[in-house]
């Protein structure tokens, strides 16, 4: 599905102080709940009531980044590389130093027509706004910090899957994955996306919905296959669209980076764990596109009576008048 079709903007990249618009609250969950999504306690031990398995994340750092080999963590482009703190099972907390880092590029599979209606040809290559981190030495296995495997497969493997999203302080929500797309950034950054829409206005919100918020770029995101959390991407970005005020947020789409990641680590001695999402069926497959078509004509139609509302920064101006998205 092209980003135009689905809701008739390019994505514009939030920086990390921005806020949502003006008419949203600021809590990013729809049933917000301390003791469910708080994966720390205020004295930053593990909280014993969170909703998930602290066991199967010692390398999702405290704050934007994930481990994916014992000296490799990926981020946001857009957020840039750290000194990450990652946390044992016991809660032993162990903070290592990065060294270098490189953009992972972008190759399109189809002409991509970006902000300034220029046509990209399929097979040409773009930076993303992945941001693979080289630590300046291996984490030791004592650490008791075990790196994420990360998801590979196909596109439709994605659509209805339950995403594990983390927001900004260490906390985490999920939600559905409504569709995959080639998205651009203001940064200039082209990179594959997981889109999924904030149901909750529309009575549809589980409880632990989230939608994206300023602040919540770098952080990952997950699905669990087979018993442990498997790596799917990052956060990137937040969409509203006028005439409806829905919402869509955006995050990296880690799985056609697996080859290019793989390389790199490879080139520093080590290896990827590399977990394939099981392709639904193709009924499946044509339900899910069928079912989600309402989004891409409604948007047609609107986008004729109104403009896309771009997420506005807390303390920054608009740094474009095109129809795009603010950056998480």
């Amino acid at each position: 599905m092209s980003i135009r079709h689905l809701i008739g903007i390019t994505l514009y990249a939030f920086i990390l102080s921005f806020a949502l618009t003006d008419s949203v609250a600021a809590a990013t969950f729809a049933n917000f709940s301390a003791e469910r999504h708080n994966r720390f306690l205020v004295d930053d031990s593990l909280n014993p009531d969170f909703w998930l398995d602290h066991s199967l994340l010692t390398g999702v750092a405290v704050q934007r980044a994930v481990l994916i080999s014992p000296q490799h963590y990926v981020t946001a482009a857009h957020t840039g590389m750290i000194n990450p703190t990652f946390v044992a099972a016991d809660g032993t907390r162990h903070t290592y130093t990065a060294e270098s880092s490189t953009i992972l590029q972008t190759t399109l599979l189809n002409d991509f027509l970006d902000s300034d209606d220029m046509t990209l040809l399929a097979g040409t290559s773009h930076a993303s706004d992945l941001l693979l981190v080289k630590l300046d030495a291996p984490v030791p296995l004592a650490d008791g910090i075990t790196p994420l495997s990360v998801l590979g497969g196909g596109y439709y493997g994605m659509l209805g899957q339950t995403m594990i999203v983390q927001g900004q302080n260490s906390q985490f929500g999920s939600d559905t994955i409504d569709a995959t797309q080639t998205v651009e950034l203001n940064t200039g950054a082209i990179t594959e996306s997981l889109i999924y829409r904030w149901d909750d206005p529309l009575g549809g919100g589980g409880l632990d919905e989230l939608t994206l918020v300023g602040g919540d770029s770098g952080e990952g995101s997950f699905v669990e296959i087979d018993g442990q959390y498997v790596f799917t991407g990052v956060n990137m970005g937040i969409a509203t669209v006028t005439e409806t005020s829905e919402k869509f947020s955006f995050n990296s789409f880690i799985t056609p980076y697996v080859d290019l990641i793989a390389a790199e680590v490879a080139a520093d001695g080590f290896s990827i764990d590399v977990v394939a999402v099981p392709e639904p069926s193709m009924a499946l497959a044509m339900l899910t596109v069928t079912g989600f078509g309402w989004v891409r004509r409604r948007t047609k139609r609107s986008r004729s009576r109104g403009r896309v509302r771009p997420a506005k920064p807390s303390d920054a101006k608009l740094r474009a008048s095109r129809e795009r998205v603010g950056r998480s």
